[in-house]
């Protein structure tokens, strides 16, 4: 699996009621590759994924968020705009909303013990756009 048919895999599982728009922007570097919306909030994602983790503990996962990407997600939290990032491999995420940088220096260990199932973070992202309770569902 790559990282386009990771991010169809998680559009496929959300609700119809969720607005989902794969962003492609040749011409305004840094953009997230995901908006979402829904009748509480909205949220952009930047989505990172690796087909495999290295085989030892210890090594480092370089998922490759870019510093474009990184200040383009930084800026828009700054004002209050609800970003992530999602690092996966196979059926597992980290979730970060903030101090983005930190996704390129996780361990495997760190990623296994951090790491929730893929199905979570769709359970996430539709509580944030589908159900108003007057915070952020971070």
């Amino acid at each position: 699996m790559n990282e386009s048919q990771f991010i169809n895999k998680i559009h496929k599982k959300l609700s119809s009621q969720v607005y989902r728009w794969k962003i492609n922007d040749p011409y305004h570097g840094g953009v997230p590759d995901a908006y979402y919306s829904g009748p509480a909030a909205s949220a952009f994602v930047e989505y990172k994924y690796k087909p495999v983790l290295p085989v030892k503990d210890t090594s480092k996962i370089n998922f490759g968020l870019s510093k474009q990407q990184e200040l383009w997600l930084t800026s828009q939290s700054k004002n209050q705009v609800p970003v992530y990032v999602i690092a996966g491999c196979e059926n597992r995420i980290i979730k970060l909303t903030s101090s983005f940088e930190d996704v390129n220096t996780y361990t495997k260990k760190e990623f296994i013990d951090k790491s929730i199932h893929i199905n979570d973070w769709v359970n996430i992202l539709q509580q944030h756009c589908l159900h108003t309770n007057g915070k952020r569902n971070d």
